[in-house]
């Protein structure tokens, strides 16, 4: 439980958002006051009793002026907000409290608020809990709306980043040098069709309109695994094949006898039996 207090909380130092708090809230107790009359006692019987409410209406304002635009100026270490803590706000809330019951009850002798003359510090006490918990409900609001626009907006960047990614990955070229390096295949990635190993060279098809073409190059299979391996799309389906699965149409054949076949391609490309399921499940979902 103790643990928990020491757990980060944002303090709000926005000067323009505090400003309108301090004087939302101040309004408001002031108005609760006159329309509820709290203890059963009419604050409009009088001048006297009007002007009390607004002295303590002032009195609020400028506590909460003083603990939350003067004080963090004067200690900006303490009232950092990357290290403000549970444990502080309560402490912070708590000093807020006990200044305010001192503040209305000296307000209350100086008016001679006959109505509140007895058991002043309990009344005072009372009525301070009112604009203390309005500031903080209204802080409390500001912070969760705060938090919900971070979480959609980071939501937003983070769809905007994942579709960028994608089609950024789709368009990029694939540049596949030859071991002596004096053939290059470059390519879109989105137009390689199949890639298979024949003897020391490879065979890459890639598509160009509705034609497939082929490139050979003296390189290993293996090593043009790992140049691809960050694209999902390119799937190993056999010891000698390297596919696009966007570039595949349909899983024919039977058990243990599947193949893979692409448009434009004039043969059909095999599937190792380890790889049919896996197979099965991704062409299952396109």
């Amino acid at each position: 439980m103790f643990e928990n207090l020491n757990q980060s909380y944002p303090f709000n130092n926005n000067f323009k958002h505090n400003l309108r708090t301090i004087t939302l809230v101040s309004a408001g107790f002031i108005l609760i006051l006159l329309y509820f009359q709290p203890f059963g006692v009419d604050f409009m019987a009088s001048q006297k009793e009007g002007y009390f409410v607004l002295a303590i209406g002032l009195v609020s304002a400028a506590t909460f002026l003083f603990n939350t635009l003067i004080l963090p100026g004067l200690f900006p270490k303490i009232f950092e907000s990357a290290r403000w803590t549970i444990r502080k706000e309560l402490i912070w809330n708590f000093c807020m409290f006990i200044a305010l019951i001192v503040e209305f009850t000296l307000t209350a002798l100086i008016f001679n608020v006959s109505s509140l003359q007895s058991m002043t510090i309990f009344r005072s006490g009372a009525l301070a809990v009112l604009p203390l918990v309005l500031f903080n409900l209204v802080n409390y609001n500001h912070s969760l709306k705060s938090k919900v626009v971070q979480v959609i907006d980071s939501g937003r960047h983070w769809l905007a980043e994942e579709h960028k990614t994608e089609s950024d990955k789709e368009n990029q070229h694939v540049r596949i040098e030859s071991e002596n390096g004096k053939e290059v295949f470059d390519k879109k990635l989105k137009d390689i069709v199949l890639i298979q190993s024949s003897s020391n060279y490879i065979e890459i098809f890639y598509r160009e309109g509705n034609l497939v073409h082929r490139q050979i190059i003296r390189q290993t299979l293996s090593s043009v695994e790992n140049l691809l391996s960050g694209f999902p799309i390119i799937k190993k389906c056999h010891r000698c094949c390297l596919v696009n699965l966007d570039q595949i149409s349909r899983l024919s054949g039977s058990s243990p006898n599947y193949m893979l076949e692409a448009e434009g391609l004039d043969f059909r490309i095999p599937v190792s039996r380890n790889k049919i399921s896996e197979f099965k499940k991704i062409l299952s979902k396109t």
